[in-house]
């Protein structure tokens, strides 16, 4: 396996491009964040290259390194557009590289992971990461994506995994992979825990009764996020606990209207929240009481992590990563998914 770690020019940065397909709020995109905000400066110069602009951490993103939008916003993270407006941005994004001349492009996510390894190779940058961060069941309503993903690992140098899962799951479903991977699990920050004064002050700020069992979900929702049966487990939690609260935090990603019909139709108004998107996670992660990640399928859950960077003891699904992060009956309990 080549020598990624120092292909520059001795005794100056070496230069990396960090490659998205947008700059929302999900798991990858903050683990990016994290080690942006984390990265030896002396050792590298960063920066960002996305197809779409704007998202919600384009900010943060900005104030970190220099972020180059270019593209069509319509890509996404997966491949959603015709073929030629593909070679159209591998065209523009090459050119882009072939001026910059960066040492290492490293991708992430499918999209990017076909595109950057392409344009990278035309304008010949030296070493090419890509990054599989999910398990592959995308796969069957994307065709397209299905057949190009393999020449993305063809033209990489490294195929970087979270979790011996997605290790397995690239190994059963793609090709071109041999001798090229490398497993970094995702890393968190610690969560300092709050005086039960400080716990009780952000109580009253939220509305949430004082004694109140808190459970804490922190997902975007997606289809296969699970929600749809947490809502259906928490009917049965409250039945017999009738002061818990569910705080569900996450961005709508298509099934948040669904969530709400059903927590209606239950009648969990007074039980469960539905938060949105939110910048203070740590501060609600002090104030739960479990945590709960009721996902189909999971890489490596940033989620999970930072919740037991908390202290909190977790349930969730037996699926994907989770079980190299929680040890069943130790530091949690793994669940059958889909089963409330």
């Amino acid at each position: 396996m080549p020598d990624i770690a120092s292909p520059g020019i001795r005794g100056k940065p070496t230069r990396i491009v960090f490659l998205l397909p947008n700059v929302e709020s999900g798991g990858t995109e903050r683990q990016l964040l994290a080690l942006v905000r984390r990265i030896d400066r002396a050792r590298f110069s960063a920066s960002l290259f996305t197809t779409a602009g704007g998202g919600s951490l384009h900010g943060e993103f900005s104030e970190l390194l220099p972020v180059r939008v270019f593209g069509d916003p319509s890509h996404g993270r997966r491949f959603r557009t015709g073929p030629l407006e593909h070679l159209r941005t591998i065209a523009k994004l090459a050119a882009i590289l072939r001026k910059e001349r960066p040492d290492i492009l490293h991708a992430y996510l499918p999209a990017a992971n076909v595109i950057g390894p392409v344009a990278a190779r035309i304008a010949g940058v030296p070493r090419v990461i890509v990054s599989k961060r999910a398990l592959a069941n995308y796969k069957e309503s994307y065709p397209l994506l299905r057949k190009v993903e393999p020449l993305g690992n063809r033209l990489a140098d490294v195929i970087l995994v979270n979790s011996d899962a997605v290790r397995r799951d690239v190994e059963r479903t793609e090709r071109n992979w041999e001798g090229k991977f490398r497993r970094i699990y995702n890393g968190v920050a610690s969560v300092v825990p709050w005086t039960e004064e400080e716990k009780e002050a952000f109580r009253a700020r939220e509305e949430i009764p004082s004694g109140a069992g808190v459970v804490l979900c922190v997902s975007n929702f997606y289809p296969y996020k699970g929600h749809l049966e947490l809502i259906e487990a928490a009917g049965r939690v409250a039945s017999q606990v009738p002061d818990v609260v569910f705080l569900l935090v996450g961005r709508d990603a298509g099934t948040l209207e669904a969530c709400r019909s059903l927590a209606r139709e239950k009648g969990l108004d007074r039980h469960i929240r539905f938060l949105g998107g939110r910048s203070d996670v740590p501060d609600l992660i002090r104030v739960s009481d479990l945590f709960v990640h009721p996902s189909h399928e999971e890489g490596f859950s940033n989620a999970i992590l930072e919740a037991m960077a908390g202290g909190k003891a977790v349930v969730a699904c037996d699926v994907g990563g989770n079980p190299e992060a929680v040890r069943n009956g130790e530091t949690g309990v793994l669940v059958p998914p889909r089963d409330p």
